[in-house]
């Protein structure tokens, strides 16, 4: 039931944060961050969905009631008070990037890195990956120290995190910085250089064959129509000839009487 309500709570507020609008490079380049009391936060991985975890970091900001209850260790299992009563004005919560980011030795890192949950090794893990570049080296910002499936666990930041808040011109707006005065990884360059082509494959030379000779004969400039000898008949003077029957190589029976 908790984890269901969590669920409904976080959809309206990344609605209503997803209206604020994104980040741009030029206005990233101009906040500042100033350090906060960290006893009054604190960063959990919320359950949510088949063995999921998101980042959650609640605020305490008045001393009205209590925001969080925590009990055992590693892990530190979190009970998220404030999903039981109307906590405006007492406490303060952020659930997306819309309200948490990156920032290393002064520079604002959330339109590089994405901030995720991940179970490895028996626990949960913060980690910063880097949006566009997946050869660049993964940050681990802090751990669960175990695993207890199915419940809120605290996250204990290492020990070159820390909370701070985002400013702009002085004045101190709701977003926070999981901060570090290191300086961010090194990305290795995307090569953009084809790989070398394979060596081409030589044919050995086949042996020469002799050249065929084609004669050409130049053709008569007219044939000619062989000769044909006419026989010639004699015919006696003042009689007439009598030519005989040609052959015929059929019989003709004669009927008798």
């Amino acid at each position: 039931m908790k984890s269901l309500r969590w669920l409904k709570a976080t959809l309206l507020a990344t609605a209503s944060c997803l209206a604020v609008g994104v980040l741009s490079p030029t206005m990233a380049g101009t906040f500042d961050n100033a350090e906060v009391n960290e006893d009054n936060f604190i960063a959990v991985a919320a359950p949510f969905g088949e063995g999921k975890y998101q980042l959650l970091i609640i605020e305490q900001r008045s001393n009205q009631r209590a925001c969080w209850q925590e009990s055992g260790s590693s892990p530190t299992v979190v009970d998220p008070l404030l999903l039981n009563f109307d906590f405006t004005g007492i406490c303060g919560r952020s659930t997306d990037s819309n309200g948490y980011s990156m920032r290393m030795s002064g520079q604002d890192l959330g339109l590089d890195y994405l901030l995720r949950i991940v179970e490895r090794n028996g626990e949960l893990l913060l980690v910063g990956t880097n949006r566009m570049n997946r050869r660049a080296p993964e940050v681990i910002l802090g751990r669960s120290g175990g695993v207890s499936q199915g419940n809120f666990h605290k996250i204990v930041l290492e020990p070159n995190w820390r909370l701070t808040r985002r400013t702009y011109q002085g004045k101190a707006l709701g977003h926070l910085y999981l901060t570090s005065d290191t300086a961010a990884p090194v990305t290795p360059g995307v090569s953009t250089t084809p790989p070398p082509l394979p060596p081409a494959v030589t044919r050995e030379a086949e042996p020469s064959k002799p050249a065929r000779e084609f004669i050409f004969t130049k053709p008569d400039d007219e044939p000619t129509a062989p000769s044909v000898e006419v026989p010639t008949i004699e015919v006696p003077a003042g009689g007439s000839q009598t030519l005989p029957p040609p052959p015929s190589d059929r019989t003709v029976p004669v009927l008798g009487n």
